[in-house]
């Protein structure tokens, strides 16, 4: 959950310079990704990319898994209209910024074509810098949260990674171990070019992030106590080391299935029994 976002030093993919500048955006955005990294979706389930008309949904799986996760996002994000608003204009914005800036995917129950999970995904700049577009806030929202959350988790990024190239991610929001295997392609995409990961990890997040990825802690997000409603939380910023590309990811070893604090499965997970 991040607000990620940069001046892109890539010619952005809409042009209005011509087609000299509009290949120059094609080839910018060939390199950033590898094609041949795909997703790996679990049996019944399709990853895609995200649409316009997907900003409902996303937004309703904002609210099932992170206001139901603690009580500091319920009073962060309060599900109310406005708010619904906000986090639907977010999404809509990350799509119109295009793939040089975001990349948001989404999976997908083929069964009923109801969405379980997604992930953003901001694809390195050759400065460091990320500033994607981000609706005002609500003006009935916390300033003091809003500070230290929105506006902190740049803050946290600009200081640990400074102006090194990375990749970085809204973390997928899970349903029955989905977000892992969104998180898995970035990795990958990262290890190809041998470049970090950077995600800001929220309490029940820390924990697998690093027995999965090898995400480790560089930088205590620190949130304002409301001991009448939440009571105190923290954000960690994490990163993955840059692997070389003969690494393998811990989780393609021996798997097990693992049940977090909030009950939700998450299968393939790297076991730690010898």
């Amino acid at each position: 959950m991040i607000k990620i976002a940069f001046e892109s030093s890539f010619v952005r993919y809409a042009s209005s310079q011509g087609s000299q500048r509009e290949d120059a955006t094609i080839q910018g955005i060939n390199n950033m990704y590898i094609s041949d990294i795909q997703h790996n979706p679990p049996v019944g389930f399709a990853v895609r990319e995200a649409t316009y008309n997907d900003v409902d949904e996303l937004t309703r799986l904002w609210f099932t898994s992170f206001n139901s996760s603690h009580d500091f996002w319920k009073a962060m994000t309060p599900e109310d209209p406005k708010t619904h608003q906000w986090l639907n204009d977010l999404w809509a914005l990350g799509i119109k910024s295009g793939p040089s800036v975001l990349r948001t995917f989404v999976v997908e129950d083929v069964s009923n074509k109801k969405l379980a999970a997604f992930a953003r995904w901001n694809p390195p700049q050759a400065d460091g810098k990320q500033d994607i577009p981000i609706p005002a806030y609500p003006s009935h929202w916390d300033s003091e949260l809003i500070d230290a959350l929105w506006e902190g988790m740049p803050r946290n990024r600009a200081e640990v990674m400074g102006s090194k190239p990375h990749w970085s991610v809204d973390k997928g929001y899970q349903s029955k171990g989905l977000g892992k295997r969104l998180m898995e392609w970035g990795c990958r995409q990262a290890d190809a070019k041998s470049l970090e990961v950077y995600l800001d990890a929220t309490i029940n997040g820390r924990p697998l992030y690093n027995k999965w990825f090898d995400f480790q802690d560089r930088k205590l997000l620190t949130i304002p106590s409301r001991p009448d409603s939440f009571g105190t939380y923290y954000v960690m910023s994490m990163v993955r080391p840059a692997m070389l590309k003969s690494t393998p990811l811990r989780h393609g070893l021996v798997t097990e299935s693992v049940t977090d604090s909030n009950g939700f499965l998450w299968e393939g997970v790297p076991s730690l029994k010898k």
